[in-house]
């Protein structure tokens, strides 16, 4: 290979790597200015629904409606359940899907989205209007 054909091909390895970098440090830049979710103390209830007492990792994601909160909790997929079919005895529960249970407010202002999630459960609980 001859000097003058490896000085070419470095300047255009070299003007690839910079549009690449360039590129990249856009889509860096875009997505840092993105609004994430908050990781945060769970509180006892979201919009009048109640959380269980051992939730963590809370995630919400409006503080006004539609809104939604996500939270984990060591307590098996049964046991959520359970609590929200006592609580909320009014809201009809939907066929799994995926192994996941929804329940859901007869005017659908209230779902909550029960998930098995490795050492124990993911809710998902979304507030569409006031009930």
């Amino acid at each position: 290979m001859t000097s003058g054909l490896r000085k070419s091909i470095n300047i255009v390895l070299l003007g690839g790597l910079a549009i690449a970098s360039q590129a990249l440090a856009d889509t860096v830049t875009t997505n840092s200015s993105l609004d994430a979710p908050v990781v945060q103390t769970c509180p006892a209830s979201f919009f009048d629904v109640s959380l269980m007492a051992n939730a963590r990792q809370c995630q919400q994601f409006d503080d006004s409606l539609p809104a939604s909160l996500v939270y984990f909790t060591k307590h098996a997929p049964e046991d959520v359940i359970a609590f929200y079919k006592n609580a909320y005895p009014q809201f009809a529960a939907k066929p799994p899907v995926n192994q996941r249970i929804m329940f859901a407010a007869t005017d659908n202002s209230v779902r909550i989205v029960v998930s098995p999630d490795n050492m124990g459960t993911q809710v998902d609980v979304l507030i569409i209007s006031k009930p």
